[in-house]
């Protein structure tokens, strides 16, 4: 007896094969030769959440994403037209409009003769699996307890600044922090509040990263700073100092308040090494130095370098001091009439005066005050105080002599610079044509629009406008067409070789002849000796000088004799 099955027919085939697709996990899309859809499964439907009604006739560039180019879907018809199959991962769009990852398969279907009738699609949909990877990643490269990166990730994102940062004259900095009597706390309140503290360090320090950086948590109670691309080792403690005060604000933990403190520890690139594990054990090292040293404090791995730095944290430390204080003094170096020799003015130079009376010169915290922000606060001071000394002057009688006053960059990119100088000249009584500002040609490099406004609003209000160091820096004989300078100040450099030495007597005779043809003033800085003013003189353009040979910059009651003498040079005294 023969209990095998029938063989099926062509119709019950095709009526299996469709109930096998229908009802896979896997979407399912055939289409004719032209590419328009013909069939659809319901995991089709499931996934892209397209109805076989919205895509019938329709290309299956209605789930198109906008992930892939031109190119990506190029090379995916030359696959199929050479090999009759193409296999790989794409980003499709749900009806939603959500994009999501599949894995495709696409085969050509020919009939008979090799002629093509249909492409059959499989795809399988990634969302799910992709997330279970990423969780995994995250967990393998993250700490459970903080969602920090992990030893792993800081370690890796390390190696790349340090690759990045190779030949490109930038410091990478990593900065050590460790609680301080942290296994006590643990151990008296227990884990779960020793974990909340955790949390609530991590979530305080998080706000003090840049970008760039990276805050880890390598486990127990140290955390590793990743600090990239910094300009000065000292930028690094400042990072230090603002954790360490970030953390001494207590904490509410259950209803006790814990106070936490920590000690850091920082190492350098390159001056420390290059190596990554080299770098994190050097910052380890460095924090048992600072705790050793007391706690609640911050160290350096090389020593010479955390007193350089500390030096300078010192400086601005007594710098902000002292601005609070006003311990700032203005000495006043009188500017000549070179034909005349009668005192016409002043440039104001800012002193600062130390508790033992000694004065500290400008080049010793100039440059600190205008890279830490502090010459904002002091720049408006030395221009208060130089208005109002100047105004009382000519109040006693004395004359109406024009005070020069520095303005540093960072003043001149301040908003609002020339309401804020006329509201302190009618605050101070002095006439805006008494008053002179003087910039450096580095303003050519900041915002030349906004340097412009400013200067000529000044320049229009009647306060003056001079051109420092000319010819030391960035000079452009484009910009001083430009800009609205009334006055040349041929640097004391120049000054210096005259009249012997020929490139100085000729650069000099140069900026002269230019400041006559631009309808400028000159000014001579520096000048110590006759020979110096005798030259000057004979190239009778240069307007007035100022230097040694005259006066040193004198306080305030020192100028206020002078001129109560007659303020004036004689220069048969000088002059053979």
């Amino acid at each position: 007896m023969d209990t095998s099955s029938p063989a099926l027919s062509r119709d019950e085939t095709r009526r299996l094969l469709e109930a096998l697709m229908d009802n896979s996990l896997e979407g399912v899309t055939v289409t004719g030769p032209d590419g328009r859809i013909e069939w659809v499964n319901k995991a089709f439907t499931a996934i892209t959440g397209f109805a076989p009604e919205e895509v019938l006739g329709q290309t299956p560039r209605v789930l198109k994403s906008d992930r892939h180019d031109e190119a990506f879907y190029r090379d995916m018809w030359q696959s199929l037209a050479e090999n009759g199959r193409w296999e790989g991962e794409i980003w499709n769009r749900r009806k939603s409009g959500e994009a999501y990852p599949e894995w495709l398969r696409i085969t050509a279907l020919p009939d008979d003769s090799g002629r093509l009738v249909r492409y059959l699609a499989v795809f399988h949909d990634l969302t799910d699996l992709k997330r279970q990877r990423d969780m995994l990643l995250h967990e393998a490269y993250h700490d459970a307890l903080t969602g920090l990166p992990n030893r792993h990730l800081f370690l890796d994102r390390l190696g790349q600044a340090l690759r990045q940062s190779q030949g490109q004259g930038r410091h990478v900095g990593v900065v050590c922090l460790d609680l301080d009597r942290f296994k006590t706390v643990n151990d008296s309140l227990g884990h779960v509040t020793g974990d909340i503290i955790l949390s609530e360090v991590a979530q305080r320090l998080a706000p003090l990263m840049r970008q760039a950086d990276t805050l880890s948590r390598f486990g127990g109670d140290s955390f590793y700073l990743l600090l990239d691309a910094l300009r000065d080792p000292e930028d690094a403690a400042h990072v230090a100092g603002r954790a360490l005060a970030c953390l001494s604000d207590p904490m509410t933990v259950r209803g006790e308040e814990i106070y936490i403190s920590a000690s850091v520890g920082i190492t350098i690139s390159p001056a420390d090494g290059h190596d990554p594990s080299q770098l994190v054990r050097n910052a380890e090292l460095a924090m048992y130095r600072a705790k050793d040293a007391g706690r609640n404090n911050f160290a350096f791995f090389t020593e010479d370098l955390g007193e350089r730095v500390m030096g300078a944290l010192r400086l601005e430390n007594d710098l902000r001091k002292a601005l609070a204080r006003k311990d700032f003094v203005l000495h006043y170096q009188p500017r000549v009439d070179m034909l005349t020799g009668q005192i016409t003015g002043m440039e104001a130079l800012v002193r600062w005066s130390q508790p033992d009376g000694g004065l500290v010169s400008p080049a010793d915290f100039i440059p600190l005050a205008e890279e830490t922000g502090l010459i904002l606060s002091l720049g408006e001071w030395v221009l208060e105080e130089a208005c109002r000394q100047t105004a009382l002057w000519s109040a006693e009688g004395l004359g109406a002599l024009k005070v020069s006053v520095n303005l540093s960059p960072r003043q001149l990119e301040q908003p609002g610079l020339t309401g804020r100088t006329l509201a302190l000249l009618e605050r101070t009584g002095l006439p805006p044509e008494q008053l002179e500002v003087e910039v450096t040609e580095s303003v050519f490099l900041k915002d030349f629009g906004m340097v412009s406004q400013a200067l000529s609003a000044l320049a229009e209000a009647g306060v003056g406008v001079a051109l420092d160091d000319f010819g030391t820096g960035y000079s452009s004989l484009a910009y001083l067409k430009k800009l609205p300078i009334k006055t040349l100040k041929i640097d004391k450099s120049f000054v210096d070789g005259l009249p012997l030495d020929r490139d100085d007597a000729a650069i000099v005779t140069s900026i002269v002849s230019i400041a006559a043809n631009l309808n400028m003033d000159v000014v001579a800085e520096g000048v110590e000796s006759s020979a110096q003013l005798e030259f000057l003189r004979r190239l009778n353009c240069c307007s007035s000088f100022q230097g040694y040979l005259f006066a040193r910059p004198l306080a305030a009651s020192e100028f206020a004799l002078l001129m109560a003498r007659g303020g004036y040079y004689d220069f048969k005294d000088h002059l053979k």
